[in-house]
């Protein structure tokens, strides 16, 4: 009776494992590509309405990995002027860790060029929101447009770092952000020129970021030029349009040779070398972010008479 159980048991396993295999099997055959590529397009165009989204395909691989390709953000109205776009974006669900946690958790990587994001999405409930969890690795800001658009200059670099934050979509905010990024050989295009200079190249730039009472707070700023070297700190009023968003940051500014490179030697020149000596440049920007204004505490006078000479 035992033996007979036993093979009992053995045969509905057996046929439970088949039928499972079966499903997935059907699951992967029958997936639905077109209406998950149309409601990738849907969030994404919840998520951020001033592009315009297009998914290229959606596809289904075993074991259960979806992985959308050709994701693109379009100027609205151009769709041959792409603002943004991601090689693949791949999705993958966590049952471990959904089991340990007691939530649906998903694994994403998303690819753009030779750099890319990957982590991890908890899913906590509708008020709770959805923490997310991830590094960044090798990410080019050329390859995204839209930053230098929106904010109207010049915007390069390669960008890595880590990040955490808990998104709550019913509120269309971010919370408990805090992100550690660095930048490797980046331009920054200036809207007002230092000392001349248009842009201001660098090799090394770092930052810690919060979220704070609606605010991000920039924290432990660094900055490596071939001009200067640079330390900052302060705040941004975040808005939906980035360029309207309100700083308010403070640092100082440590010149280097090429920082007066190509000044003819005047005497508001000499004066403001004469004072600047082995010290540092105090300077405060305040203003949006599309048109800042930068004032440099008690070196503001000689930066005025040294900048009028530059005109």
């Amino acid at each position: 009776m035992l033996k007979n159980t036993l093979r009992w048991i053995g045969s509905s396993i057996g046929y439970l494992l088949y039928g499972a295999a079966v499903l997935a099997l059907l699951l992967w055959l029958l997936f639905p590509k077109e209406a998950a590529r149309r409601f990738l397009e849907a969030s994404l165009q919840r998520v951020y309405p001033q592009m315009t989204w297009h998914v290229g395909a959606v596809q289904l691989a075993f074991p259960g990995v979806a992985t959308a390709q050709a994701i693109e953000g379009r100027e609205p109205g151009d769709a041959l002027k792409v603002l943004a776009r991601m090689d693949t974006l791949a999705l993958r669900p966590n049952i471990v860790g959904s089991f340990a946690n007691r939530s649906v958790q998903i694994d994403f990587r998303m690819a753009a060029g030779k750099g890319s994001v990957a982590g991890n999405a908890r899913i906590m409930g509708q008020q709770r929101g959805v923490r997310v969890v991830g590094t960044i690795d090798g990410i080019k800001l050329a390859d995204f447009p839209v930053f230098s658009q929106r904010l109207g200059r010049t915007l390069q670099g390669v960008v890595a770092g880590t990040f955490a934050t808990t998104v709550v979509p019913d509120r269309e905010e971010l919370t408990d952000l805090e992100a550690r990024l660095n930048a490797e050989n980046g331009l920054l295009g200036l809207k007002r020129p230092l000392f001349g200079h248009a842009e201001l190249p660098f090799s090394q730039g770092a930052v810690v970021l919060r979220v704070q009472g609606g605010r991000l707070v920039l924290e432990q700023g660094r900055l490596e030029s071939e001009l200067c070297s640079g330390e900052f700190s302060g705040m941004l009023k975040m808005e939906r349009n980035p360029a309207l968003g309100r700083l308010d940051v403070q640092g100082k500014l440590h010149p280097k040779a090429a920082f007066f490179k190509g000044m003819d030697s005047t005497l508001a020149l000499q004066a403001f070398r004469v004072q600047l000596k082995d010290n540092s440049l105090p300077f405060r920007i305040s203003g949006t972010l599309s048109d800042p204004g930068i004032h440099y505490e008690d070196f503001s006078m000689l930066v005025q008479n040294l900048e009028q000479e530059l005109k």
